[in-house]
């Protein structure tokens, strides 16, 4: 269910789709091409089907108007290689985010709906951000998610308290700080795989931190100046949040911290290795309990809150010190966990944090950065081909899926949830182990909700050649154990910056559709 790193589709040059691990095998009951038929092809990653057999028997059963029928398949891109092909009988499809708007069913009028039982529309129960992340650049909702994850630091409570660490890191800084501990103390802090982990999505929640959420989101994935000027190549110049990102990765993505080899290690043995107490720290995210039931122990395993970037103090007024924003992240924390109310800070407009005058504005700053999740929820997704025969019933089918009786089904099977809240309340978890419970609890407390799956904004990211911009490769220099093939972070910017000079007129511009 996860993203290990994003690469072109040759079979489907609409389709942006990345290497992901996945089980299960193929099943099917069959189908007849017809209204009332629905066809499903399913891409049968980390969550396994059990999920989806659990819906379709509550949805037939509602529904007895309708038959359903899916085939699923281990490989993403086989998933996807009928979609628009003569003859293509799918509906439904639940796979890699699809771009061909073009040959998709809008899906304005599932999130406008109120499934049987529920108090809200599906759209007022998905959180908004996901919602402004999925939106279409001509204002319409063409995929929806049916999985992903939230996805952030991993760390094993065991080696953190035999280290001595009893305060999780809340800064960058304090991220480097908290790997020199452990490494006094002969514990590996980090191991990732080739060739890069996860720390792609960690990009985007720390650019968003440090240039703001509607930066990240209508600026730089629109492709737009602040002045509204679009295409812009300035914008892929401009030494943002992306720059400060890798700086930060410099300082703790090193020989010294990474777990030696992990980087040429696959998803799967690098996890059993963390798991068994390798290294401290992993970029790793909600499937990690589906995944790797077999090894267990995840109760010694939780999720830290994101770090914030330090350089985020570059954009605040009031705070200009790694002491201040520690303080300042203390206190935010201690609202946001219940301990405190905001009243306790509150003084007139502004805040007081142990003494210290905050503006409301470096507050409000500061809070969304830390509040903010990353997930790949938008690589999950659900949509419907608009040459289906059954679009009416497909849709019926996802109103089903996000009603709170299908919602709780699925979150029953798969201790994971999406973005969506229930009507009333929120899901039953008491057989949740408490890992799983963890990633539930940081993504409700989440403020925004950040992916590395949003370049529909703008055609330069469907036809993926800005996404170079975004390449991660050198996350595997900063840790070569190798030190002629380590590289800066400088050195890393001025290569993106060559590819953005290479491509942006005479590539990008010229195969925008």
């Amino acid at each position: 269910m996860k993203a290990m790193k994003k690469i072109i589709s040759a079979v489907l040059s609409l389709i942006i789709i990345g290497t992901f691990a996945g089980c299960g095998s193929p099943k099917s009951k069959g189908n007849v091409n017809s209204a009332s038929n629905i066809e499903i092809s399913y891409w049968n990653s980390g969550l396994g089907t059990d999920w989806l057999e659990a819906v379709i028997a509550g949805f037939e059963k509602a529904h007895p108007e309708y038959t359903v029928s899916y085939t699923a398949n281990a490989n993403a891109s086989a998933v996807a290689t009928s979609f628009g092909v003569d003859g293509d009988t799918v509906d439904l499809y639940l796979g890699l985010k699809h771009y061909a708007t073009e040959k998709l069913e809008p899906l304005d009028d599932v999130l406008s709906a109120t499934a049987k039982g529920d108090k809200k529309t599906i759209g007022e129960k998905f959180s908004p951000s996901y919602l402004d992340l999925e939106k279409a650049s001509d204002g319409h909702y063409y995929t929806l998610t049916f999985g992903g994850g939230v996805l952030g630091v991993v760390y094993n409570k065991k080696l953190f308290k035999s280290s001595g660490i009893t305060q999780l890191p809340r800064t960058t800084n304090e991220l480097t700080t908290v790997c020199d501990r452990l490494n006094g103390k002969n514990i590996k802090p980090l191991c990732h795989f080739a060739p890069s982990g996860y720390w792609e999505f960690m990009d985007e929640v720390f650019f968003s931190q440090y240039d703001g959420f509607d930066y990240y989101l209508n600026n730089f994935y629109a492709c737009k100046d602040t002045d509204g000027t679009s295409p812009s190549k300035a914008l892929f110049l401009k030494k943002d949040g992306r720059y400060e990102t890798i700086k930060a990765y410099e300082k703790f993505i090193t020989p010294e911290y990474v777990l030696q080899g992990s980087n040429s290690l696959d998803h799967v043995t690098i996890q059993t290795q963390f798991l068994n107490g390798s290294a401290a720290m992993m970029v790793s995210g909600s499937w990690l309990s589906n995944e790797m039931k077999s090894i267990g122990g995840l109760e010694n395993f939780e999720m830290m809150k994101t770090p914030v970037l330090s350089a985020i103090v570059d954009k605040l007024t009031s705070v200009k010190t790694e002491t201040e924003l520690r303080k300042l992240i203390s206190a935010i924390d201690s609202i946001t966990d219940g301990e405190k109310n905001l009243s306790d800070y509150k003084s007139g407009e502004n805040y007081t944090v142990d003494g210290k005058e905050i503006t409301a504005a470096d507050w409000k700053y500061v809070s969304s950065a830390r509040n903010t999740v990353a997930a790949n929820y938008a690589g999950d997704s659900c949509y419907i081909p608009s040459y289906s025969n059954a679009k009416d019933g497909a849709k019926e089918f996802l109103k089903y899926l996000y009603s709170d009786e299908g919602y709780q089904i699925y979150a029953d099977k798969l201790h994971v949830a999406m973005p969506l809240s229930l009507s009333d309340g929120t899901l039953k978890t008491d057989d949740w182990n408490s890992y799983e419970k963890n990633q539930y609890d940081l993504l409700n407390k989440a403020e925004h909700c950040v992916t590395n799956y949003i370049m529909s904004k703008h055609p330069i990211f469907i036809d993926g050649g800005a996404d170079a911009f975004a390449n991660t490769e050198y996350i595997n220099l900063f840790s070569a154990t190798n030190e002629k093939d380590r590289i800066t972070a400088d050195k890393a910017w001025e290569t993106i910056i060559e590819k953005v000079n290479d491509n942006y007129e005479n590539n990008w511009l010229k195969n925008i559709k």
